[in-house]
């Protein structure tokens, strides 16, 4: 009998990993754990009409964010239901793509990181999987030497949420001349502006508003909040960015690989943001999967990251100090620095290496 290739390997642990996230999440099921993805509908009513977000409602999220919603309303027609299967089918080729990544930057056990808890808990709950996807194909494709494809991907996840923008900087100096670091500078907009464009041009006050809701929104699931014991206090906010700007000049500036930095700009993001919602830890499955080093501290950390969900309706306040989910954020905010100063003390230690898929 013929054994699995690799490949074969990755796709049915991204199957099981969805059918787990897809059950666990369904409406129908019986205390069914919460999902932005069944929030947004029941939060919605412009949504359930059929309208478009983005354009003919206000929607917090990217431009592609709002059409994989609204493909999920069409595809799904009228009903919970058939919206939330319709978007965990949309889903799953993004379960596919990063477990085949996982599996081509880690060697066949980065495929099964695709089986950790917060994937399975934070799957198909909001669109952190789908800017995963991108970015683990975007951090392949560099392993590979094919940069300009890289700045593409990089681009694509920003359309879906914006933080692969951090990561474009490192890529530009990667390049090692200026042509080729304007020419990944357009590369990255033609892979993110098919859908920003239309968008702007069709309701150019969404962007105002889109900025204004960030600007506006408190603390959540920051460290920070337990030094201020207030989730709106800006002085708290000022602290966080300031944080997160100094780690990630820190590794801009830091000789490593750049796999070792795009861990430490992404991380360092994380620690200091004032908003770390658990499924955003979804964005460092293809360096927690490769870098060895980081494994001893996975337990705390995504036990941690799932448990922040599984307490959050524990109390009224979840989003002070004391409590339950605050307390389990804590917990992750000092398991992931002490990743953070795992890969910056070996950074040799951290490289992905590329495996080919014969």
């Amino acid at each position: 009998m013929k054994r699995p290739s690799a490949t074969q390997l990755a796709v049915a642990a991204a199957v099981v990993s969805w059918l787990i996230s897809f059950y666990i999440h369904h409406p129908l099921v019986e205390g069914n754990v919460y999902s932005d993805v069944a929030s947004f509908w029941w939060r919605e009513e412009n949504l359930q009409r059929g309208e478009m977000p983005c354009i003919q409602y206000f929607f917090e999220y990217p431009p592609t964010a709002c059409l994989l919603v609204y493909a999920s309303r069409l595809l799904g027609g009228v009903s919970l239901t058939g919206y939330y299967v319709a978007f965990s089918l949309l889903s799953l080729p993004a379960f596919i793509a990063i477990s085949i990544c996982l599996s081509r930057l880690a060697g066949l056990p980065g495929s099964f990181f695709i089986l950790v808890p917060s994937m399975v808990v934070y799957g198909v709950y909001n669109f952190d999987h789908f800017f995963t996807a991108f970015l683990a194909a975007a951090l392949l494709m560099q392993t590979m030497g094919r940069w300009r494809a890289a700045a593409v991907l990089l681009g694509l996840g920003f359309s879906v949420k914006l933080f692969t923008v951090l990561l474009l900087p490192l890529l530009m100096l990667e390049t090692g001349d200026k042509r080729k670091a304007a020419e990944t500078g357009l590369l990255f907009a033609a892979g993110a502006l098919p859908t920003w464009v239309p968008i702007l041009l069709i309701n150019p006050g969404w962007l105002f508003e889109f900025v204004s809701f960030h600007a506006s929104w408190g603390l959540e699931n920051s460290w920070l909040v337990w030094l201020s014991n207030d989730p709106f206090s800006q002085s708290a906010k000022l602290i966080a960015y300031l944080t997160a700007l100094v780690l990630i000049i820190r590794a801009y500036t830091y000789s490593a690989s750049f796999a070792a930095k795009s861990f430490l700009t992404l991380s360092g993001f994380l620690i200091g943001s004032p908003t770390f919602t658990p499924q955003m830890t979804l964005w460092l499955i293809p360096f927690t999967a490769s870098f060895t080093r980081l494994w001893v501290w996975l337990p705390l950390f995504e036990s941690a990251n799932v448990a922040i969900l599984f307490t959050w309706f524990l109390t009224d306040t979840p989003t002070l100090p004391w409590t339950p989910p605050q307390t389990m954020a804590l917990l992750r905010a000092i398991a992931l620095s002490a990743m953070w100063a795992t890969v910056y003390r070996a950074p040799a230690s951290a490289n992905f290496r590329y495996v080919s898929s014969s």
